[in-house]
C-alpha cells in the first residue's frame, strides 16, 4: 500500500529542491556539480552490479552508486558503517575509497565517513550521538530513510538542528551532514 504521507513529502522535495544553479554555497555548488550530478558511467559500476544480478530496485542502485561517488570525492581514512549497511553497499564504498579502513559497528577515533542505514528513530539519533564525539572538519555522516516515516523525518529535522552541525543536503533518499568550520551554517534540498 502506498504511503500518502511519503508521497506528499516526495512531491514536496520535488517542487521545493533546488539544481546546482540556486546554489550560493561553493562547497555544496561543487559537490552538486561534480559528485551528485556526475551521472557518467563508472567502470566499477559494472564489476559491482554484476554480482547483485538485477535484485535491487533503480533507487537503491542510485543511491549505491552516488556513495561510491562521495567515497570517491572525499577520499576517507575511514568508513564506518552503522545500522543494516547491507553488503552491496559496503562493496560499492569498498571500490569507491579502496584505502580506507572500514568499521562495522565500530566508530573510529578521527571518523571520516559514516553510513548510518536504520529505519528507527531513536536509533538513527543514537548513532549520531555516538559520532559526535569523533567528527571533525572533514567528516560527512551520510543517513538513508530520512522520509521513511513521520518519526524519520522529525529525527532528520533534530539532527539539522544540532549546533556542531554546519551543512546539510537532503536528496529525500538520503541526508548528508557536514561539519565544517568558519562555514555559514545552511540546509539545502537538492533535486536528485
Amino acid at each position: 500500500m502506498v504511503n500518502l504521507w511519503i508521497v506528499k513529502k516526495y512531491l514536496q522535495h520535488r517542487i521545493t529542491g533546488i539544481t546546482r544553479h540556486g546554489l550560493h554555497s561553493p562547497f555544496v555548488y561543487r559537490l552538486v556539480d561534480e559528485v551528485i550530478y556526475d551521472f557518467s558511467k563508472k567502470p566499477d559500476y559494472a564489476l559491482i552490479e554484476f554480482t547483485d544480478n538485477g535484485r535491487r530496485s533503480d533507487t537503491r542502485r542510485k543511491v549505491n552508486r552516488l556513495l561510491y561517488r562521495l567515497a570517491v570525492d572525499s577520499k576517507p581514512n575511514n568508513i564506518a558503517l552503522l545500522g543494516n549497511v547491507d553488503e552491496l553497499t559496503q562493496l560499492y564504498l569498498v571500490k569507491g575509497a579502496p584505502g580506507a579502513e572500514l568499521y562495522i559497528s565500530n566508530i573510529p577515533q578521527q571518523l571520516s565517513i559514516a553510513v548510518i542505514d536504520t529505519i528507527e528513530p531513536k536509533n538513527t539519533l543514537a548513532y549520531f550521538n555516538d559520532c559526535l564525539p569523533h567528527v571533525h572538519e572533514g567528516t560527512m555522516l551520510v543517513f538513508t530513510n530520512i522520509y521513511k516515516s513521520k518519526a524519520m523525518y522529525q529525527a532528520w529535522q533534530q539532527i539539522k538542528a544540532n549546533l556542531a552541525v554546519t551543512v546539510t543536503v537532503d536528496l529525500f533518499w538520503i541526508g548528508l551532514v557536514f561539519f565544517r568550520k568558519g562555514q555559514v551554517r545552511e540546509d539545502f534540498r537538492i533535486r536528485y
